[in-house]
């Protein structure tokens, strides 16, 4: 018994028995850094200081840190100011950036002024880390100064010796390199983070506003590739030829697509029947239209998430899918089960684990790509966190030596977790309320009676109020409003600052400071034709370039200041004439996507028959309200949303159930000439051809129409042309291909301008040209792409000779005097004399 309390007391007391006896005063170093060095005025310098000693007990984010750094700068003119105080982290050092204002050379000075250690932040003892530095408890650290470190600043800006590269003009794929940074506009993904009233996921965000900022988008209907998603078109045979004898396109509440894209990779969930039964989980390369991978996965896809995890110890992105519960609405079946989420790697496919207790609200992304969810229930509003949920799981799971889960990213793989550790807060809210909007660091909810959704009864009022979407403070509100009595009041996109409401039975749009809950317009012109009553369900418009874009049933495109709700621009499809049963060419809801400076709209409508012909999907362009293109396209209906990201829009054609990729692909130049040796002075044919290299030119159903390869073509028949090399129409006439232009480097590598000749509609292109000097030449043709392919080029050789000269005439020898009687003559002479002496014989016989 004694023994063991001895051990119990020295167990105890080990922190205090560990300690110097007496404390120890202990010499520090201190050093700074300005860089880099030199710099323009108002440039940023970095200032990394630190100390010599690690700070005793620092582990991770627990333990020691030394305080009260301060660094002392010197201005050109003599001014001095005082950075600080600063906290060092785990290794003794911390940093700062600075701007300077001056001309001149600039002085820094780094202090510490010294610590007695005392214990701080500890940590905690469930995580049994093992600790060491305990003994410099109660010991004095002196303080110590840097050295002065200088930075010079000049007038003009230092430029980098890595300056952003040019967008590419060639045909490019991922990954992009991180030496092109400013390539991040180029390749945006697509996250499917929301979901409407009929899919599992492919809405851009949480808040259904279907704009990507950070992608190209197309400018023409050139198709990269094709993909089927079921059996569709027409059945055949014994159905004969009416609008009824098609395959299910799931344009009737059940859609057949839906969109995850990162990394220029897509994936989505099969439906290759019903919509309660998904088949697998595909992802396929997003430029070719290639299957990377498929799993049957027991959920459908929810969505993407791509984790920017960083801290001292480990920093970069981790890309994931999840699965989740196939929507109600979508469904129509009542799933009984439990609600769950499931985490795979985006990259191989590989399950990683599972979520249970799933409650998924609003979702949008948090500032490092994590996924955060807005939900109310039971009177709470509640924000969860993804990469929380993970890293809570993962602490439990896990053994960490020296670090936590919060600085080492570590899904633990194989596990069932739980939804609830990942809530960061959760704070009371009235009774009733619901969340519409999170966006622009508010979440906004909002109360109001509306007794029947599909026919209109709002009793006049509404309650809107704004939290905090960080803490879920209250910012403002409740704002009681009065709204039209017995009208449906919609609730479209929110973004820049603003939210807004469609009202049904006016047709017109009400706008709101997400920021203060003021409103600020509304109400707008109300629409032209009836028709935009109908499918004004979530969404019907989109938020970008500080503009408000609606469309509706009616086939219009309304564009409105989002600021001020003037209406810019209005655009309409036009009269359908006798192809629909409405006269005009309807759109519905989240068909609508924003990128690139354009809008993509279709027309479609399938939840009565008949499956009307001629239906489109525009491009327009977002500033002037102009078409661009269009082309044959029934692209679905609800929410089936045509993503767009690194340059490629997707599409579902209910006319055949495949889905189409848009975007520029790459092209191939092949130039030759007739005689690559020629005489100086001579001509030469220089023929050539310019074809389509896209994926899908590459499918047996082009291959073999096109054994030569598909010719390129001019962008105004981009429509026509593409409608007929994968939709059966017929072959448009005049066509015209692409402009080529020609250069020869001459045997003083000078370069010549052959000019710029244009292909015909079966991709050849051709030029007389005559060589000016003897030697030998280059033949450059160049093809500097357009709107549907990237550039491209080719390039062949001549050789000039000699000239050709006339020979000097030879003067032939005097030949000999023809003889007075010709060979022929002497025979007719013979002939002649053989006669008459015949005759002369038979004379004298007879006389005789």
């Amino acid at each position: 018994m004694i023994l063991t309390l001895i051990i119990s007391a020295s167990i105890v007391i080990l922190p205090i028995a560990n300690a110097h006896d007496p404390p120890l005063t202990i010499d520090t170093f201190a050093y700074i850094s300005a860089q880099p060095n030199p710099i323009g005025v108002g440039q940023t310098a970095y200032l990394i200081f630190w100390i010599d000693k690690l700070p005793p007990t620092a582990t991770g984010p627990y333990g020691v840190r030394w305080h009260n750094f301060e660094v002392t700068v010197t201005k050109p003119n003599g001014d001095t100011e005082i950075l600080g105080p600063f906290d060092s982290d785990a290794t003794g050092g911390a940093w700062s950036d600075y701007h300077p204002d001056q001309i001149g050379t600039y002085e820094f000075q780094f202090t510490f002024p010294g610590q007695v250690v005392e214990e701080e932040n500890p940590v905690p003892e469930e995580l049994g880390y093992r600790v060491s530095g305990l003994e410099f408890i109660g010991d004095t650290f002196e303080g110590s100064t840097s050295a002065v470190a200088t930075l010079v600043v000049q007038q003009d800006p230092v430029e980098s010796s890595y300056p952003p590269n040019p967008f590419p003009t060639e045909y490019w794929e991922r990954p992009i390199h991180s030496m092109n940074r400013n390539w991040y506009s180029l390749g945006g993904n697509w996250l499917g983070l929301g979901q409407s009233i009929f899919s599992n996921t492919g809405m851009y965000d949480g808040n259904l506003n279907n704009f990507n900022p950070y992608s190209i988008a197309p400018e023409s209907a050139h198709v990269l590739w094709t993909r089927p998603l079921a059996f569709g078109g027409q059945i055949g045979g014994e159905f004969g030829e009416a609008d009824l004898s098609i395959y299910a396109t799931g344009t009737a509440y059940e859609p057949k697509f839906g969109a995850v894209i990162m990394y220029g990779i897509l994936y989505y969930t099969e439906y290759p029947e019903a919509g309660h039964n998904p088949g697998d989980l595909k992802a396929v390369d997003l430029r070719t239209g290639e299957e990377l991978w498929s799993l049957d996965a027991d959920k459908p896809l929810r969505c993407g998430m791509i984790y920017n995890f960083i801290t001292g110890d480990q920093y970069g992105a981790h890309a994931y899918i999840f699965t989740g519960n196939t929507a109600l609405a979508g469904a129509f079946v009542l799933s009984l089960a439990p609600p769950k989420w499931s985490m795979y790697d985006a990259t191989t496919g590989d399950w990683i684990l599972d979520i249970a207790n799933e409650s998924a609200g609003f979702l949008v992304s948090g500032p490092n790509g994590e996924i955060l969810s807005y939900s109310v229930s039971d009177g709470m509003l509640t924000m969860w966190n993804a990469s929380k949920c993970i890293e809570v799981a993962s602490q439990k799971i896990h053994i960490y030596m020296s670090y936590d889960a919060s600085e080492i990213w570590r899904p633990p793989q194989g596990a069932t977790i739980d939804w609830n550790g990942g809530i960061e807060w959760s704070v009371p809210i009235s009774p009733g309320l619901a969340i519409q909007k999170v966006t622009d660091g508010v979440v906004l909810v909002s109360q109001a009676t509306d007794l029947a959704r599909w026919y209109g009864s709002a009793e006049g009022w509404r309650v809107d109020s704004g939290y905090d979407a960080n803490t879920g403070e209250l910012l403002w509100g409740p704002l009681n409003r009065t709204v039209p009595q017995w009208t449906n009041n919609i609730w479209g996109p929110a973004s820049e600052g603003v939210y807004t409401i469609f009202n049904r039975q006016t047709m017109t749009w009400y706008g709101y400071s997400i920021i203060t809950g003021e409103e600020l317009w509304g109400p707008t012109e109300p629409y032209d034709s009836n028709w935009g009553y109908f499918d004004a369900e979530v969404p019907v418009g989109v938020i970008g370039y500080g503009n408000l874009y609606s469309w509706s049933f009616n086939g219009e495109v309304h564009c409105y200041d989002l600021q001020t709700g003037v209406e810019e621009w209005d655009w309409s499809a036009g009269s359908s004439g006798m192809d629909t049963p409405y006269g005009i060419w309807p759109f519905v809801s989240g068909v609508g996507v924003l990128a690139d400076g354009k809008f993509y709209v279709a027309s479609c409508h399938d939840y009565t028959p008949p499956f009307y012909k001629g239906a489109k999907l525009y491009c327009i362009d977002a500033t002037s309200g102009q078409e661009i293109w269009s082309t044959l396209n029934f692209a679905g209906t609800h929410s089936v949303t045509p993503p767009i990201a690194d340059g490629v829009l997707l599409s579902q054609n209910c006319y055949d159930n495949q889905l189409y990729a848009y975007g520029k692909g790459p092209s191939k130049t092949i130039v030759t000439v007739q005689d690559n040796v020629v005489p100086k002075g001579e001509s030469i044919l220089i023929t050539g051809t310019v074809t389509d290299e896209s994926p899908g030119t590459k499918s047996t159903l082009l291959t073999a129409r096109f054994p030569n390869g598909v010719p390129a073509i001019a962008d105004e028949d981009q429509s026509e042309w593409m409608e007929y090399l994968y939709q059966q129409q017929p072959c448009p006439m005049d066509i015209t291909g692409v402009q080529v232009k020609l250069y020869a480097i001459d045997p003083n590598d000078n370069i010549v301008n052959i000019g710029t000749v244009t292909s015909d509609g079966y991709g050849m292109f051709k030029k007389m040209w005559t060589p000016d000097s003897e030697g030998e030449y280059t033949i450059v043709a160049t093809f500097e792409g357009s709107k549907s392919y990237w550039t491209s080029y080719a390039e062949t050789a001549i050789g000039v000779g000699p000239a050709v000269t006339p020979e000097t005439p030879i003067t032939p020898e005097p030949e000999p005097e023809a003889p007075l009687i010709t060979t022929e003559l002497a025979i007719i002479l013979a002939v002649v004399a053989v006669a008459v002496i015949g005759v002369v014989g038979y004379w004298l016989i007879k006389k005789k």
